[in-house]
């Protein structure tokens, strides 16, 4: 079966070579959801980047260094609370939104859920707050501050609902404009809120976020006629909650390296090349979000039912060949030149490490294809455990080859990626009847995780 996915990729850099065939992938492809959709979470990423970069430099310009750095700690933290107050539901609203009886109801629930958990975490990360970190204290230092945090947690993990519920209507055109909002918005309140310091710098963000998320609430209530209502309890997510939980496993465990890994090389290296890594990761990033962006719309698309899934994996290959291989070809030829863009050293140390990571984007893209498919089928145990398992050999790995320098972490990645789909295409193919052959699962109460 893994074979037979090289060979769709395959025709997908076939295309590259034949105009004719060109032409005709781009009359298919205006008419394709799942291909639109990708391409407007692709020019999301792109957007969110391009002004997050812009939004940083003039706040270089208007705060002082350590305000930049307080600034950045809080924000780390308040993505940290969202995403454990999500539990798991901004995944699963993708899956079980499109074929829910009451997708007015669920989604209310799902959000009101997410809220009391993002109050709770809020309130637990400022009373264990003085204890470790006192250069943050300015989140508590009056009762002000500290309901402007909460607030600020409440509008970051209703983005993520807002933002992944236009992805399970397959309308991510509106995740695009959305993001416009935010992006336009922290460029501007910077100015204004200079004397507030590093907490002027997060209601920056904040406030642009907050402002994408009341566009959000228009769309939604306008375009696809949702009542917004707070409104709690179990009935509505029957059948929804342990795949909720397995996700969020799954998306922990898979999330390890990424926190792990920074610390190893600060210790392992030196913060010099903890510098370079993060710099190289930042490029191989927009391969490996070519990847997310493509099985997210498989996701929404496999939900809506309709088309076999193995139709749908086709169509995401052929995209994937179309944009990964030259993105990989391109990082492959000019990564030297793109990162003597930060100086000389990030060149010399990191050119060889964004090479590697842009070949393991390939693993990747496969690895988040049988993601995808077990998200699809509500198998979220297998899923969990051989996350867990690639999240493991990757730290390791990035250990015991430390004697290659940052190319080590690279072989790691790659490694770390390739035992996965090993994996995965083992337990894909023995299953393969009920998780590609059969039609995707249709929602019930009773569905779980397995």
């Amino acid at each position: 079966m893994t074979a037979g996915y090289f060979c769709l990729l395959a025709e997908g850099i076939v295309l590259l070579s034949n105009e004719n065939a060109v032409k005709r992938f781009i009359r298919r492809f205006i008419k394709e959801s799942i291909y639109i959709n990708t391409l407007y979470l692709l020019f999301s990423w792109v957007l969110l980047s391009a002004f997050g970069l812009l939004f940083w430099t003039i706040c270089a310009h208007l705060y002082s260094d350590a305000q930049m750095g307080i600034a950045t700690a809080l924000l780390a933290a308040l993505n940290l609370i969202s995403s454990l107050s999500l539990m798991g539901f901004e995944l699963s609203i993708i899956r079980v939104l499109p074929e829910h009886p009451d997708k007015n109801t669920l989604f209310n629930v799902c959000l009101s859920t997410v809220t009391v958990f993002g109050v709770f975490f809020s309130l637990l990360f400022m009373v264990i707050l003085p204890h470790f970190h006192s250069d943050l204290d300015v989140v508590t230092s009056s009762i002000a501050t500290r309901l402007l945090f909460i607030l600020f947690v409440l509008i970051s993990v209703s983005d993520y609902m807002f933002n992944n519920t236009f992805i399970a209507y397959r309308k991510s055109k509106f995740n695009l404009r959305k993001n416009l909002v935010f992006s336009v918005g922290k460029l501007i309140f910077p100015f204004f809120l200079i004397a507030f310091g590093a907490y002027g710098i997060l209601s920056s963000w904040m406030f642009s976020l907050g402002a994408a998320v009341i566009y959000s609430m228009v769309v939604l209530s306008r375009r696809f006629n949702h009542s917004l209502m707070p409104r709690l309890g179990i009935a509505p997510l029957r059948g929804m909650i342990r795949y909720s939980f397995g996700n969020y496993l799954a998306s922990f465990v898979e999330g390890l390296p990424v926190i792990v890994l920074p610390i190893l090389i600060i210790n392992v290296y030196g913060p010099e090349m903890s510098a370079y890594y993060y710099i190289a990761m930042m490029f191989a990033t927009f391969l490996f979000t070519i990847s997310a962006s493509a099985t997210q719309s498989l996701l929404a698309e496999a939900s809506h039912g309709g088309v076999t899934l193995t139709k749908m994996i086709g169509k995401v290959l052929k995209f994937l060949g179309l944009l990964l291989v030259p993105g990989i070809i391109f990082l492959m030829v000019l990564s030297p030149y793109l990162l003597r863009v930060f100086g000389s050293s990030y060149a010399a140390e990191a050119t060889g490490l964004l090479r590697i990571l842009a070949v393991a984007a390939v693993v990747n893209a496969f690895n988040s294809i049988a993601r995808t498919i077990f998200r699809i089928n509500y198998r979220t145990l297998p899923l969990t455990v051989i996350s867990f398992f690639g999240a493991v050999l990757i730290i390791s790995f990035s250990y015991f080859f430390r004697g290659y320098g940052l190319n080590g972490v690279g072989y790691a990645k790659f490694l770390g990626e390739a035992v996965s789909l090993v994996c995965y295409g083992a337990l894909i193919f023995l299953d393969r009847r009920r998780l590609l052959l059969a039609a995707a699962p249709r929602y019930s109460a009773s569905n779980s995780s397995t």
